[in-house]
């Protein structure tokens, strides 16, 4: 299951305004560049499982020099190293049993900057909070709200491409999405808009769930239950 040493680290970690949001006070929208995760030659990895998130970094020019960092921190001294940062050889796939399972867990990693990207926009004011409370004040602009979901469910797709995705998912998906705002609607707010809620909520679930067990290594014996969830979501259990 999920490595807890990640929790202890991110409580220790020391935070600088330079570093991205939400960790200081550099956007990725107005002031984007590669962070350690790209392959920057001063970003000394962590040993075991942690390499794939923790570092160290050792550019004297780089206001995060010698502190813990987490690999989506960020500074402005990013340098390339000699060679590309090949995640074909790094996350091979694992010989054995489940290898369609193992081949997502690749997946999780390699697209770990648009899960956590998204989760993030999910999570805060404008992507989370307002929306719902546009439902309950009865705000055509809950209907924005399918524009994040469906952007979720292609990422989702992207983290198993060869699979199809659960008929029930689909199902609430396809409910809670493609609706344009009437007047009439009002006259039937909840039965209108509950379903943009509700594939929203879906959606925003499993990318959380994503998240979630991207560290783990290999298809663990005994599934968590957001993990099975995760397979459920691909056909694969």
């Amino acid at each position: 299951m999920t490595d807890a040493r990640h929790d202890a680290l991110h409580s220790i970690l020391k935070k600088l305004p330079s570093d991205f949001e939400p960790h200081g006070n550099r956007s990725r929208n107005t002031d984007w560049g590669p962070d350690c995760s790209c392959g920057c030659r001063w970003f000394v990895k962590l040993e075991g499982s942690l390499r794939y998130d923790w570092g160290a970094c050792h550019n004297p020019q780089s206001p995060r020099s010698g502190l813990l960092t987490f690999e989506h921190q960020g500074c402005r001294e990013f340098e390339e190293g000699d060679e590309g940062f090949d995640y074909e050889v790094l996350f091979r796939p694992i010989e054995g049993e489940r290898p369609a399972e193992s081949a997502l867990l690749i997946n999780l990693r390699i697209y770990q900057s648009d899960i956590e990207e998204l989760l993030a926009k999910s999570s805060d004011h404008w992507g989370y909070e307002d929306p719902v409370y546009r439902f309950y004040h009865q705000s055509f602009k809950v209907y924005r709200l399918q524009e994040q979901t469906k952007a979720i469910v292609d990422l989702l797709r992207k983290l198993c491409p060869e699979r199809e995705l659960n008929t029930w998912f689909v199902e609430i998906v396809s409910l809670g999405t493609g609706k344009e705002f009437r007047v009439e609607d009002n006259k039937a707010w909840t039965n209108v808009t509950r379903p943009i809620l509700e594939a929203f909520f879906h959606a925003r679930f499993f990318l959380e769930m994503a998240s979630r067990y991207r560290s783990l290594e290999e298809p663990p014996q005994l599934l968590p239950s957001g993990y099975a969830s995760l397979l459920y979501l691909y056909g694969l259990r």
